[in-house]
C-alpha cells in the first residue's frame, strides 16, 4: 500500500513539474519573442494563438479607460501603466482623454486621428508616429487616437477639439473601421454607441481574460491544440490553402466619405491625409477604391484635395511589427511618420 501511494504521489509530482515548466515556457516565449527564432513551428504556432487569446484591452481595462456615453469610452486621464506580454509602456493621458499632454489641446496646428495602430500601443508616448511628426517639423500635433475607434467617433472626438488653427488631418485607416462607418451611414448620419451596461460587461470579460491562475497558459496550450491541432500539426492541410478575400467591400470608400462630410465639421481650409494601416491588396484596394469614388461624385474641395499615401516603402522594412499583435514598433513608428513628414514638408 504504501509503494502503490508513493508511486502516485510521484507521478502527480512529475505531472505537476512538466506542467509548471511548460507553463514558464510558455509565458517567457510570450514575453520574449526572440526565443520563437529557435522553437519548431508548431510551437510558434501554439503561442502565436495564446497570445490572441490572453490580450490586454486597453479600452476595457478600469486602469486606463472609462466610459462615454457619446463615444462608448475615452482613455481614462492621468498617467498609468499599460502592459501586455511584448512589452509595458507609460500613459500620460489629458482631459480630453487622448494620449496627450494638456498643452497639445490648445490650438493644434495638426491632428492625427485613429485607433490603437496610431494611438501607439507599444511604444512609448514620444515614440507615437504623431510625435515623431511634431519634432521633425516643428507643428503642435494632437495624437487624437483611441484604441478601436472607426472613422465616426475618430470625427465626433475631433468636434471637442479646439481647431482654429488647424491646417492637416491625418487619418489613419484600418480595415475594421468599415462596420462603425457603415452603421453611421445607415443610421441617417448618426452612431449609437454602447450602453453604460454593455461597457461594463466588456470590462468585466478583460478583467476575467488577463487574470492569471497557475497552469493557465498550459490548459490555453491545451485549449488551442484541442480546438486547432489539424492546423497547427499540418493533418489534412492544403498546400493550396485559399487566398484571403481582400476585394473591396460595398460602400466602404463612399462609407468613409460620408464620415467626413457629414461630421458637422468645418474642414475647409485643412488638409486631409489618409493612409491605411494594413499592408498590400488591402491598401491598394481601399485607396484605388478611394480614388474612383471621388472621381465619380463632385464631391467639394476638402475630399477633392486629399492626399492618399502610400505605405508599402515602410512594409519593405522588418522589425517595424510586434512579433505577436502586429502593432508598430518605434522603428515602424518613424517609418510612418517620414512618409508623412516628406508630404507636410513639401506643401
Amino acid at each position: 500500500m504504501y509503494k502503490t501511494v508513493k508511486c502516485i504521489l510521484i507521478n502527480v509530482l512529475l505531472i505537476i513539474f512538466f506542467i509548471g515548466m511548460l507553463e514558464i515556457f510558455i509565458l517567457i516565449s510570450l514575453k520574449y519573442s526572440s526565443v520563437h527564432k529557435v522553437l519548431p513551428k508548431f510551437f510558434k504556432e501554439i503561442s502565436f494563438r495564446i497570445s490572441c487569446m490572453d490580450i490586454n484591452n486597453i479600452q476595457y481595462d478600469p486602469d486606463c479607460a472609462k466610459y462615454d456615453p457619446d463615444l462608448g469610452y475615452t482613455l481614462k486621464p492621468g498617467n498609468f501603466i499599460f502592459a501586455n506580454h511584448e512589452f509595458s509602456t507609460t500613459y500620460h493621458v489629458n482631459s480630453l482623454g487622448v494620449r496627450d499632454t494638456e498643452e497639445a489641446l490648445n490650438s493644434p496646428q495638426v491632428v492625427v486621428l485613429g485607433d490603437s495602430y496610431a494611438m501607439g500601443w507599444g511604444v512609448e508616448q514620444n515614440e507615437t508616429f504623431a510625435k515623431v511628426v511634431e519634432a521633425e517639423t516643428g507643428l503642435p500635433v494632437l495624437n487624437a487616437s483611441v484604441s478601436s475607434y472607426g472613422t465616426a467617433r475618430e470625427m465626433m472626438l475631433l468636434k471637442r477639439v479646439k481647431m482654429d488653427k488647424l491646417k492637416y488631418l491625418i487619418i489613419q485607416y484600418c480595415n475594421n473601421d468599415y462596420e462603425e462607418n457603415l452603421s453611421f451611414l445607415n443610421n441617417g448620419n448618426k452612431l449609437v454607441t454602447m450602453s453604460r451596461e454593455k461597457y461594463a460587461e466588456m470590462v468585466k470579460h478583460n478583467l476575467e481574460t488577463i487574470k492569471y491562475y497557475p497552469g493557465k497558459y498550459f490548459w490555453l496550450a491545451a485549449k488551442v491544440i484541442g480546438d486547432n491541432y489539424k492546423d497547427i500539426f499540418k493533418i489534412g492541410y492544403n498546400k493550396k490553402k485559399k487566398p484571403p478575400d481582400n476585394k473591396p467591400r460595398q460602400d466602404e470608400a463612399k462609407a468613409f466619405i460620408n464620415v467626413i462630410l457629414h461630421s458637422g465639421i468645418d474642414l475647409n481650409q485643412v488638409q486631409l491625409l489618409v493612409f491605411t494601416i494594413e499592408k498590400g491588396t488591402f491598401q491598394d484596394n481601399f485607396i484605388n477604391s478611394l480614388k474612383e469614388q471621388i472621381s465619380l461624385v463632385p464631391y467639394p474641395p476638402v475630399i477633392k484635395n486629399m492626399i492618399l499615401l502610400d505605405n508599402s516603402e515602410c512594409y519593405q522594412h522588418g522589425r517595424i511589427q510586434f512579433f505577436f499583435d502586429g502593432h508598430f514598433t518605434p522603428y515602424g513608428h518613424r517609418l510612418v511618420a517620414a512618409m508623412i513628414t516628406r508630404r507636410v514638408a513639401s506643401r
